[in-house]
């Protein structure tokens, strides 16, 4: 089932990516007694259904981080699991005030063009009252379907990317993906901070990842982009000539390239 928020495309016959308009990329994982959906994007109507079209199995969310474009439909589903590093995140970005203000400048800083009636949906969007913890180590059994939670402090102090070994994929959220991992949020790390969880996620995925599929951009990826953030992080440590100033909702920031990727940083953040 497609609705005009979202659009869905299988990646096996028990995996699928769910794509909201924004470009925001939500993971639904079948087991054999239930299924995970990894984030829930900024929050359009439907998401429940476009799941529900898939698979008539109980559904957990997992969330990746608590950002607003993650966590957006969170109170359409009963059982939401966050890290607990980020639960404060998550109840600011799911809750109105906050939609408010950012929203409409994140709308115009991407060109986007949304009837005002969805505008208020998107602020006023539902949040479970209770939550779930994700722990690092934690293996979350779907029924012959396993997913291992991987604590991976950076994009935010919460974190985490969810391996599935036996089908050789990693859902690493805003974590690892093309074009750049944002690290100039006062709910980031320091760069320092990220390339400790770099050095871990390379440890452990490096021999049983085929695929990574995150939170925006292309997907899937190959594994050697770890490498390539970590030549990054670690050239910026060095020297950040030739980093760029960028300005958005969220304030000024820098941005260093390196190759085909980029690393986003403020004074607090570069250490």
């Amino acid at each position: 089932m497609e609705n005009m928020f979202y659009k869905t495309y299988p990646i096996d016959a028990n995996t699928w990516r769910i794509e909201d308009i924004f470009g925001d990329y939500m993971y639904l994982i079948k087991g054999q007694s239930q299924a995970a959906l990894i984030d829930t994007g900024m929050g359009f109507r439907g998401l429940d259904d476009v799941v529900r079209s898939l698979t008539d199995k109980p559904v957990i969310v997992l969330n990746t981080h608590g950002h607003v474009d993650h966590v957006g439909a969170n109170g359409a589903f009963e059982n939401v699991y966050i890290h607990p590093a980020d639960e404060a995140l998550l109840r600011q970005h799911g809750g109105s005030a906050y939609r408010q203000e950012c929203l409409p400048e994140f709308m115009e800083e991407i060109g986007a063009r949304i009837p005002a009636s969805v505008i208020e949906d998107l602020v006023h969007v539902s949040q479970p009252e209770t939550l779930s913890y994700l722990s690092d180590g934690q293996i979350i059994d779907l029924g012959g379907r396993c997913l291992e939670v991987i604590s991976v402090p950076g994009h935010t102090r919460g974190s985490v990317c969810f391996l599935d070994a036996a089908n050789r994929m990693l859902f690493s959220g805003d974590m690892l993906c093309t074009m750049g991992i944002m690290l100039n949020f006062d709910c980031s790390t320091t760069v320092s901070a990220f390339l400790d969880s770099m050095e871990k996620l390379k440890a452990h995925v490096s021999c049983c990842v085929d695929a990574v599929y995150g939170g925006h951009h292309v997907a899937p990826i190959t594994i050697d982009y770890i490498d390539k953030y970590m030549e990054c992080g670690h050239r910026l440590l060095k020297s950040s000539a030739g980093a760029v100033a960028e300005q958005g909702v969220f304030g000024q920031f820098w941005r260093y390239f390196y190759e085909d990727i980029s690393l986003t940083y403020t004074e607090a953040t570069l250490k």
